[in-house]
């Protein structure tokens, strides 16, 4: 089976190239939309846990992928990762919330004491 001329292939030939083109540019800005939409709800969320009293001067952060939301950082009460889990399930767009937040006693962060026996151990660099 035979295409036909020369110019006949190279006209195949573009319309193939371009037809991949295209369909790598919608890929790539779907993906760009979406990180868009992602860093915009991470935003929202830190917005919200700011305006929250208790845990104004706490070291919370949100990432979100897909709506899903990750709370990260440290917080010295187990009532501030309750709470601040609330707020971010109530911020629309949210999905779902891993929340991820350590509760670190001010006691358990003296310099130079030892963490108890077979306990696991987290750093964190500043």
């Amino acid at each position: 089976m035979s295409i036909g001329t020369p110019d006949r292939r190279k006209l195949l030939a573009a319309a193939v190239v371009l037809l991949a083109g295209l369909a790598a540019g919608c890929g790539s800005s779907a993906y760009a939309r979406r990180t868009d939409q992602d860093r915009l709800l991470s935003a929202r969320v830190e917005e919200r846990l700011a305006v929250v009293s208790s845990l104004a001067g706490s070291r919370v952060e949100a990432r979100s992928h897909w709506g899903v939301v990750a709370l990260l950082g440290d917080v010295p009460e187990e009532s501030m990762k309750v709470e601040a889990e609330q707020v971010a399930t109530a911020v629309p767009g949210v999905v779902r919330v891993n929340n991820l937040i350590l509760v670190a006693k001010e006691a358990s962060r003296a310099v130079g004491s030892a963490p108890p026996r077979g306990s696991l151990t987290i750093a964190r660099a500043d």
